[in-house]
């Protein structure tokens, strides 16, 4: 057995090997290192006015996320895309948590609280389809302007993990009878 530690999120996984996606942000194996590989002092980078206000940005689209999908999360009619969201809402909290440290500022006091979302799954699905494709494509455009090494492995990181989002809502979408 073996301490991993994700280098996005900085996250403990307890294993014999690495997993396959990092259950707390969602990132694919490759971000995963040896824990005592992990430098301690990742996130204690110096950032630009533009990769501040791309942070600051993105933190208001993780928290905004993480709530809809919260309100997702309460859903008893679908307990199978209930439970979905619950997933997703968590690892966007962890995203918005990470740009926070990142940017410097204070994680939002409600991040974990529900929004207000339509009672209707089909609709919510089409909500998070679109909102996922803006993360992604802002995630990707603002790695691509970061000059910190740091902050463009975070977006493009993350941007990834938005996109297999997209996939999820696919996958939502059958199990709702959207399609």
């Amino acid at each position: 057995m073996e301490f991993y530690r994700c280098r996005i999120c900085g996250e403990t996984f307890l294993g014999d090997a690495a997993p396959n996606r990092c259950p707390f942000c969602g990132v694919t194996e490759e971000y995963f290192v040896l824990t005592q590989a992990f430098p301690e002092d990742i996130n204690m980078v110096h950032i630009t006015e533009m990769e501040r206000a791309d942070l600051l940005k993105a933190i208001e689209i993780e928290r905004d996320n993480a709530r809809f999908y919260r309100a997702l999360s309460t859903y008893r009619e679908e307990p199978k895309l209930a439970s979905a969201f619950k997933r997703l809402a968590n690892v966007e909290a962890e995203h918005c948590s990470l740009f926070c440290k990142l940017a410097g500022v204070v994680k939002p006091a409600d991040l974990l609280e529900p929004s207000a979302a339509p009672d209707d799954w089909c609709a919510n699905i089409t909500e998070s389809l679109a909102r996922e494709q803006r993360a992604a494509a802002f995630y990707a455009e603002a790695a691509g302007r970061a000059t910190g090494e740091r902050i463009a492995e975070v977006l493009a990181a993350v941007s990834a993990v938005e996109r297999d989002h997209i996939q999820l809502d696919g996958v939502a979408a059958r199990i709702a009878g959207c399609r």
